[in-house]
């Protein structure tokens, strides 16, 4: 065990060092967007490791465990929902030269409506990363034996060292080697099973199960809305895509930090491709793993993969997956911090527009808001402890059911610009509220909520414009 947690040090000490040494910050636009210079590629790269939280590493590999190769026609809905943003969203983000996803809201709808939207998105990334930052929290709790939040508290401060100095410059490219790692810990897991078995065909006969397990028809004809089937993944996860990366501020910092539109488009594209291929991995993991246990029972399917982690895993492959959970997680945990700050001292702040602060100033209050942030972050992970459904499902229905009003409010802006401020947001308003409705009351799938709240928002927003109309016409 020795070995494997000095294999965890050396990577955190060597993903702080690499974060400083990256950074180049000299204005708040530096350390918000990377003087927006950033290579389309490692924008991409960012994305994937950023949406790849530990939940990735952990709850899919045990979803994979417990339900076979289901989840993955999600992703492929993933892909079309990001084709839609970059082509119907993207053109407007940066077309005005915007720090923020929200601003793009400001010239239409009012300052108000920029604020609200902005003050959602915080509440919705603070809940949903917290989820996040208390997964990756597990598997050292487990191997150390001492009180899960000082595993937190230790996954924050290492984090927060490299983010505060260097902002997104230092985040994105941290991004890009961590993904290396979780992805080559995972190969690595994969290899060591495959060379495990008794009869090396019993992986290739899982391979080809799974390959058949992917598509699901099963409910699509009376059940769609009520579970996983190639329909509900596709539309669902669409919608979900829309919502995540193309009104998510964590998502949309890394296009708005590219040099121009196309580059924009080809990250955000390119994200949806290779997180169908990652999917795949960590299902198939899970499903190979189901083989070498013998389909043994846990509570939650959360706590399969740090048992295997620490029971079967040798050392040195078990510091370096150690290692790969820990790299997820800052990844998203990196993201977070500084995309809340961002959008904090942008839409709240504004001090984009402030006159008589030097950059210094600037600087140092933005880094100041992402401390602030930080602790949030930890707070709302230690709060996460009593959750006993999939963490990965806890995550995304916490933004599911926010993402849903949010979005039409934007696809308000793209469609219908004569609205005004207090009708969209009314609009918005009744959407979120529609989605919770559903999430709490009914048994639809998470992978709905979006598609509710979206729709509910144009309806009632349109509709209120109609009778504002007509109330004007009879004076």
């Amino acid at each position: 065990m020795g070995i494997d947690i000095a294999i965890v040090c050396v990577y955190l000490a060597g993903v702080v060092w690499l974060g400083i040494k990256f950074s180049r910050v000299k204005t708040m636009q530096d350390f918000f967007l990377g003087g927006r210079r950033i290579h389309w590629l490692l924008a991409s790269l960012s994305i994937v490791a950023t949406e790849t939280s530990a939940l990735t590493v952990i709850s899919l590999p045990g979803l994979g465990y417990t339900s076979g190769m289901g989840f993955l026609q999600i992703a492929f809905g993933y892909l079309v929902g990001r084709i839609i943003v970059s082509f119907v969203f993207l053109p407007g983000y940066l077309d005005g030269n915007y720090f923020t996803v929200y601003q793009f809201l400001e010239k239409s709808f009012g300052s108000g409506t920029k604020k609200t939207v902005s003050v959602i998105f915080h509440f919705t990334r603070v809940l949903a990363d917290g989820v996040r930052l208390f997964a990756t929290s597990i598997p050292l709790t487990f191997i150390m034996g001492w009180d899960y939040r000082i595993s937190i508290a230790l996954i924050a401060l290492a984090t927060l060292a490299y983010t505060l100095y260097g902002g997104i410059g230092s985040v994105v490219v941290t991004d890009a080697v961590q993904l290396i790692v979780y992805l080559a810990a995972a190969l690595l897991a994969l290899a060591f099973l495959i060379i495990s078995f008794d009869d090396a065909g019993s992986a290739v006969e899982i391979a080809h199960r799974a390959f058949f397990d992917i598509i699901q028809w099963e409910g699509v004809s009376c059940d769609v809305f009520f579970s996983y089937n190639i329909v509900s993944g596709i539309i669902g996860g669409a919608f979900v895509s829309l919502g995540s990366h193309g009104v998510d501020h964590l998502i949309v910092q890394r296009a708005l930090s590219v040099r121009d539109l196309s580059s924009a488009r080809k990250a955000i594209i390119s994200s949806g491709i290779f997180v169908i291929v990652q999917f795949a991995l960590f299902l198939f993991l899970g499903l190979l793993i189901r083989e070498a246990l013998g389909a043994r029972i846990f509570a939650r399917s959360d706590d399969m993969m740090p048992y295997f982690i620490v029971h079967h895993l040798p050392t040195g492959l078990r510091g370096v997956f150690l290692a790969g959970i820990f790299a997820s997680a800052m990844s998203t945990i990196s993201s977070s911090i500084n995309s809340l700050s961002s959008s904090s001292c942008i839409d709240l702040l504004e001090l984009d527009k402030a006159k008589h602060q030097s950059q210094g100033q600037l600087l140092w209050i933005s880094r100041a808001v992402s401390l602030g942030w930080a602790s949030a972050l930890v707070l709302a992970a230690i709060a996460f402890n009593f959750s006993t459904k999939a963490l990965v499902e806890v995550a995304l229905s916490i933004a599911s059911v926010t993402y849903g009003g949010v979005l039409g409010v934007f696809f308000m802006e793209r469609f219908f610009k004569r609205f005004s401020g207090r009708t969209v947001l009314a609009g918005m308003i009744a959407g979120i509220a529609a989605s919770a409705f559903v999430a709490m009351l009914t048994p639809i799938n998470w992978l709905f909520y979006i598609a509710v709240g979206c729709g509910v928002s144009i309806a009632v927003a349109a509709l209120l414009a109609f009778f504002s109309f007509i109330r004007l016409g009879l004076r």
